[in-house]
């Protein structure tokens, strides 16, 4: 539990670290980057996440875009690959739903 805690709270740290920079403007995904940090982490709460990549952003319609991660859990010495999609209304800056893709087993 608490190596997940680290986890999860040093990927955090990596999402806003561009934050602290002078003048600098923090990515348009750092938000749901985190979110999909969290959701993954309670998803999967036997696995820990090791890597992780942002995929871009997908508009879909004016009330509807889809953020895509990508993510490497690690469990037993094993690891894997999954696609995770966050979809958010941007006009009311929130959160409708997050979807796993599990492209990769355990190897």
């Amino acid at each position: 539990m608490l190596n997940k805690l680290i986890t999860v709270l040093g990927m955090t740290f990596i999402l806003l670290v561009p934050i602290a920079q002078v003048g600098a403007e923090p990515p348009s995904y750092a938000k749901w980057g985190k979110t999909a940090i969290q959701e993954t982490s309670q998803r999967y709460p036997d696995q820990q996440i090791t890597d992780y990549s942002y995929d871009g952003k997908v508009f879909i319609s004016d009330v509807r875009e889809q953020y895509d991660f990508e993510f490497t859990l690690k469990q037993n010495g094993q690891s894997r690959e999954i696609r995770v999609y966050v979809l958010v209304n941007p006009k009311k800056d929130q959160l409708i739903d997050v979807k796993y893709d599990e492209i990769e087993e355990f190897q």
